[in-house]
């Protein structure tokens, strides 16, 4: 992983990407404010992800170690 995200607060940034997906639901599907969003969630999710393997962080819920878990 990058060292630029050493400083990362993972869980708020857990939260953030939460309540993102409570914007995006409330969103026209195909709105391009939707798609936009929806690319954002897809940017967090490729970094939780990355977090988890590195064992940087885990799913609230998981085991250390484990991912998935998203939404």
């Amino acid at each position: 992983m990058f060292k630029s995200l050493d400083r990362v607060d993972w869980d708020l940034l857990h939260q953030q990407k939460l309540v993102l997906l409570g914007v995006l639901d409330s969103l026209e599907r195909n709105a391009p404010t939707a798609n936009a969003l929806r690319g954002l969630v897809h940017l967090l999710d490729a970094l939780q992800d990355d977090a988890v393997a590195a064992g940087r962080w885990a799913f609230p819920g998981e085991a250390a170690g484990r991912s998935g878990g998203r939404r």
